[in-house]
């Protein structure tokens, strides 16, 4: 726990800059995206902001073993910073302040913290698509691609 309360951020985006990046429309760059198979890594797609063409990478992985825990986030793709990640069904979260959140939570991107703050998420579901989607409307993706299934 002491590693993380040393921690200094990687990032020196602005918390205004931050937000205003998750808040702005996107749409998906391709029509359609393949679903990634369990336990497959690096399994990305893109989307671009409607007002001023900032580029954005979504990244997904289902777990190998329980295809229920799956995560997805956010990052700018120029950059790297990591604006929004949903963590379904994976390990317990301890905040830097060094209280627990459970299995299911998101991180929002956090000035100094970067992503490594994480709050409880309720979601209606545990399904890789309908999180997936879920993530993409808090993100504000309002064209999605069309989700197909994995052929593995």
């Amino acid at each position: 726990m002491s590693r993380r309360k040393n921690r200094k951020p990687r990032f020196t985006l602005s918390q205004g800059e931050a937000d205003r990046l998750i808040a702005q429309v996107k749409h998906a760059v391709d029509d359609f995206y393949r679903m990634p198979a369990e336990g497959e890594k690096n399994a990305e797609f893109h989307v671009r902001s409607d007002t001023d063409d900032e580029d954005f990478t979504i990244a997904m992985y289902c777990g190998s073993i329980n295809q229920h825990r799956h995560t997805m986030s956010a990052r700018i793709t120029k950059l790297g910073v990591p604006l929004l990640r949903l963590c379904v069904n994976g390990q317990p979260h301890r905040n830097p302040d060094g209280r627990r959140v459970g299995r299911t939570h998101w991180h929002v991107y956090t000035e100094g913290l970067d992503d490594l703050v994480a709050f409880p998420a309720d979601l209606g579901s545990d399904g890789f698509i309908d999180d997936t989607i879920e993530l993409l409307d808090r993100f504000h993706v309002i064209r999605k691609p069309s989700f197909q299934g994995s052929m593995l």
